[in-house]
């Protein structure tokens, strides 16, 4: 079973009190009250993501490396999201 593992920021909206979670990579997004909902549904999206790109045979752009993301979004919470594949 393929693992892919990508780096995502977490992003505050302070005025909604909404988290955004975006994997800069692929341009994915997700949201949620809770950091663990927006980590849980952005792993969903991960995983369709794969599948399909698996089915269809699409190139993806490889992840850039969790201190390229750091540095990057300086300031922001950044974590590694892994999507297991069949």
């Amino acid at each position: 079973m393929p693992k892919f593992t990508y780096p995502i920021v977490f992003i505050l909206n302070p005025e909604t009190g909404v988290y955004n979670g975006f994997v800069p990579d692929l341009l994915i997004f997700a949201e949620g009250e809770k950091l663990e909902e927006v980590y849980e549904r952005a792993g969903e999206i991960l995983q369709k993501f794969f599948e399909l790109q698996q089915k269809y045979d699409e190139e993806v752009p490889g992840p850039s490396s969790l201190d390229e993301i750091s540095t990057k979004w300086a300031g922001y919470k950044v974590s590694l999201l892994t999507a297991n594949v069949a």
